[in-house]
């Protein structure tokens, strides 16, 4: 019995020396940058409009708070010492419907990171490309995450022109694509995280969209001179 004990001690105590500290570059407002997902582009938060303004605090104790669109949310952090990841519990939010349609589901994206029971991984950062300090915080089985900034928000994003334009966007029953010299030989639907929804030859450049839940998706085009992939709302 007194060496089962010692053995479990020992092998706390190495654990115990692999553990680390919560980064205290956590413990301050951030504001929310962008939405990154595994398939597709990220979805910028100076895209969306009406513009919103999404934030998220950490405190020291490890409780946090922070806004979507139009509502509120607060919760606390479990720190894994082992693992160095961040696990949301006692999550509480505000229930207000939005002016518009896309601000509720962006919330309804955005607060999930927050109130599901899991394991979240983060880093910090200083980005190269604008030498603003950012946090990603996500779960990597979901596939997505989220890029957030120390103070203000700028806009950084890489403003290269596009090839295609959705429209309208968002859509209920038929979306069309407008694209510069370009082909279109097929097209496929996913969802936020990577399924594969439908395939389908556009007809006149447009698609049918009716038959899909409410939500955002991703749309990818393949042409003669390669594939693109675009994000559009069905409403």
């Amino acid at each position: 019995m007194k060496e089962v004990t010692l053995l479990f001690l020992t092998i706390f105590a190495v654990l115990q020396s692999f553990a680390q500290n919560p980064d205290p570059e956590l413990f301050k407002t951030w504001n929310l940058y962008k939405m990154e997902f595994d398939f597709g582009g990220p979805l910028y938060i100076e895209d969306i409009d009406p513009p919103i303004h999404p934030t998220l605090t950490i405190f020291e104790d490890l409780s946090f708070e922070g806004y979507g669109a139009c509502n509120s949310f607060s919760g606390n952090f479990l720190y894994d010492e082992i693992l160095d990841k961040l696990r949301p519990y006692n999550y509480s939010d505000t229930t207000e419907d939005c002016e518009t349609e896309f601000h509720d589901d962006f919330e309804l994206y955005y607060f999930e990171y927050f109130s599901l029971n899991q394991a979240h991984f983060y880093g910090i950062e200083i980005s190269s490309s604008d030498n603003l300090q950012h946090l990603y915080f996500g779960q990597g089985q979901l596939g997505y995450w989220l890029d957030f900034i120390a103070g203000e928000p700028l806009s950084i994003k890489d403003n290269n022109s596009e090839k295609f334009k959705l429209y309208p966007n968002p859509a209920s029953d038929q979306l069309f694509i407008k694209s510069e010299d370009a082909q279109i030989i097929k097209t496929i639907v996913y969802s936020v995280s990577g399924k594969r929804i439908m395939d389908i030859v556009p007809a006149n450049e447009s698609i049918n969209i009716a038959v899909l839940a409410k939500g955002m998706y991703f749309l990818e085009i393949t042409t003669s001179e390669g594939k693109s992939v675009e994000k559009f709302i069905k409403k």
